[in-house]
C-alpha cells in the first residue's frame, strides 16, 4: 500500500477510536438514535394519516424532511470532527507553514551571525 493510504487509514482509525472513547459523545449518539426512531415513527404516522393527499405531496414532504435531516447530520458531524481534532491537538496547516517560515528566517539569521564571526576572527590575530 502507498504511504498516503496507510496514513489515511491510521488517521481514520485514530479518529474512530477517539470518538468511541468519548463517553459523552456516545451518550449523545444514543439519545439522537432514540430521537431519530421517534421522529421516524412520527413521520410514518403522518404519512399514513394523510392517505387523501397525492403521492407527489407525500414525496415532497419526505424529501423536505430528508434534506433537513441531512443538514442536521452534517452539522453534528462537523462538531464531532472539531472536538476530535481539538483532543488530538492537530496543528493547522497554516500554523505549520508559519513555523516553517520562522525556522527558515532563523537559519538565515544564524548564517549571517556566523559570517560576521568569521569576519571578526582574522582581525584579532
Amino acid at each position: 500500500m502507498r504511504t498516503k493510504t496507510l496514513v489515511e487509514l491510521l488517521t481514520l482509525s485514530t479518529n474512530l477510536y477517539m470518538i468511541s472513547k468519548d463517553e459523552k459523545f456516545m451518550e449523545n449518539l444514543s439519545e439522537m438514535v432514540k430521537k431519530g426512531k421517534k421522529k421516524a415513527e412520527d413521520i410514518i404516522d403522518e404519512f399514513a394519516s394523510g392517505e387523501e393527499e397525492s403521492e407527489d405531496s407525500l414525496v415532497q414532504k419526505f424529501l423536505l424532511k430528508a434534506q433537513k435531516a441531512k443538514e442536521e447530520l452534517g452539522k453534528q458531524i462537523d462538531e464531532a470532527a472539531v472536538k476530535v481534532y481539538e483532543k488530538m491537538h492537530i496543528a493547522h496547516s497554516g500554523e505549520v507553514k508559519k513555523l516553517a517560515e520562522e525556522i527558515e528566517r532563523l537559519k538565515n539569521e544564524l548564517a549571517l551571525a556566523e559570517a560576521r564571526i568569521v569576519n571578526l576572527e582574522p582581525r584579532k590575530t
